[in-house]
């Protein structure tokens, strides 16, 4: 959570300092221009977009998002939209640990089993909250959403040392395989053949800050909060307890355009 923060704190910092010096350049046009600007700003029907994200649950990288905004009324005094998304990302136990081996410089994740990749189509709606200025500034949005989850559990495989020369990838198995024996993980791809759909539903809140400073462009954090269901148990550690509820901090950058 500390990194995610100071992620965070280093967006916002730097969108407001590039937000300062294109305000001071807009005060330098004209005001006709200013005009034109704000109208174009403001007339568009929906917003696509494509981000990054990192969670709580996950590494730096944490998955993929696409996002989808319709506007439901362009006139009210605090816009409302339609809001789609969809998210793939990577769920890890709050247990794993990796080890890492300084002879070959291979690492692997002591206990774990399977990976669990969330799938979430979401729907919601998005109201805006704070409106930023024709010399610019920062919109932001409070979003609440949903939907079902499909996760996907695909073991997880590591490098087997059989003597010199004599290297395999197998499924995690704690029976079998330890520290004496693993050589490091295994291909990211292995095991998609036997990989398992276990369904869930989620739910999140979010603030969505955009930051664009163009008239067509859209650049925006979303920085929120994620509940997860799923109906069993997902065996992600053969060493720790598993989970069937999973709870996330997360922050997805956006980049792109209105329409």
């Amino acid at each position: 959570m500390k990194k995610l923060l100071n992620t965070l704190l280093f967006f916002i910092l730097a969108s407001l300092s590039f937000h300062t010096i294109e305000a001071q350049r807009r005060n330098t046009s004209t005001k006709t221009t200013q005009t034109r600007e704000v109208v174009d700003e403001e007339n568009y029907h929906s917003i696509l977009s494509f981000g990054l994200t990192t969670n709580t649950n996950s590494g730096l990288l944490g998955g993929l998002m696409a996002r989808k905004e319709i506007v439901i009324d362009n006139n009210a005094l605090h816009r409302q939209f339609h809001y789609f998304n969809l998210e793939i990302v990577n769920v890890n136990h709050p247990k794993e640990n990796t080890i890492s081996f300084l002879g070959n410089g291979s690492s692997y994740v002591d206990g774990k089993q399977n990976y669990l990749f969330a799938i979430r189509p979401q729907y919601g709606r998005e109201i805006n909250l704070f409106h930023k200025s024709s010399d610019g500034g920062v919109n932001i949005n409070g979003i609440i959403a949903g939907g079902p989850t499909i996760g996907v559990v695909k073991p997880y495989y590591v490098q087997v040392f059989y003597g010199r020369g004599n290297i395999r990838d197998e499924a995690y198995d704690p029976a079998k395989h330890n520290y004496n024996n693993i050589y490091g993980s295994g291909g990211f791809f292995e095991g998609l053949g036997n990989a398992n759909l276990v369904p869930g539903v989620n739910l999140k809140a979010a603030l969505n800050f955009e930051l664009d400073a163009f008239r067509q462009s859209n650049i925006s954090l979303e920085i929120g909060f994620l509940a997860e269901a799923y109906t069993k148990k997902v065996n992600i550690m053969a060493t720790a307890e598993n989970r069937s509820v999973f709870t996330s901090g997360y922050l997805t950058i956006f980049f792109g355009g209105k329409r």
